[in-house]
């Protein structure tokens, strides 16, 4: 399968394979989707088969759509503010290369998750800084990948890559900002609605 391949090219020759996807024709949304969704399996499947003593959430109380959205949203805006700011910045990289590239950015913690989630079972609450240490050699694996990706597809400099990666975060959170805000003036707007309407409905 086409996406397997590109995961363990991501995972073994990062620098290539981001130099690589950016040929006519490899940077395709559906491999986005389909890495994308691997993550949420993953995500899910790993709070699944924790260890009880690791558990940080219920079975039951597990959310399809709450985990689907920490990983989609920050996946989205990482790619719709890394495009905007390399653009105004002269980055080389298409906004469809960026999205899908990140995407790949995933594939240690898609890889790691479960066997991590899995070993949690063997592990006393004692043995926890190994449990510790395993997720944080995902997470700088995947920020590893992640400036590779800000480099190659970009053609940065690594102190401006670093730049750029800055620039990136806080975008992001201007972003979520203004969404916060939307979201904020559009259910206040909806809640006056209700109130006049209900005080009409009262009224008459």
């Amino acid at each position: 399968m086409n996406v397997l391949k590109m995961a363990k090219d991501v995972l073994l020759h990062p620098l290539d394979f981001f130099y690589d996807i950016q040929f006519e024709g490899r940077a395709k949304y559906r491999l986005a989707a389909v890495m994308i969704a691997l993550t949420i399996a993953s995500r899910l499947l790993s709070l699944i088969i924790t260890g009880f003593s690791y558990e940080t959430v219920e079975p039951y109380e597990i959310s399809v759509i709450i985990e689907a959205t920490w990983i989609v949203v920050p996946w989205l805006t990482w790619a719709v503010s890394n495009w905007g700011v390399s653009t105004i910045i002269d980055g080389e990289g298409k906004f469809k290369d960026v999205l899908v590239s990140s995407s790949f950015v995933l594939t240690p913690y898609i890889v790691l998750a479960v066997p991590i989630a899995l070993l949690t079972n063997l592990l006393s609450l004692q043995e926890q800084s190994i449990y510790t240490a395993l997720n944080w050699f995902v997470f700088l694996w995947v920020v590893y990948l992640l400036l590779a990706q800000v480099k190659i597809i970009h053609d940065f400099e690594v102190g401006k890559t670093l730049w750029i990666t800055c620039l990136t975060i806080i975008g992001m959170l201007v972003v979520w900002f203004i969404a916060l805000l939307i979201y904020g003036l559009i259910s206040q707007a909806v809640d006056f609605v209700i109130a006049i309407i209900k005080e009409i409905n009262y009224r008459t």
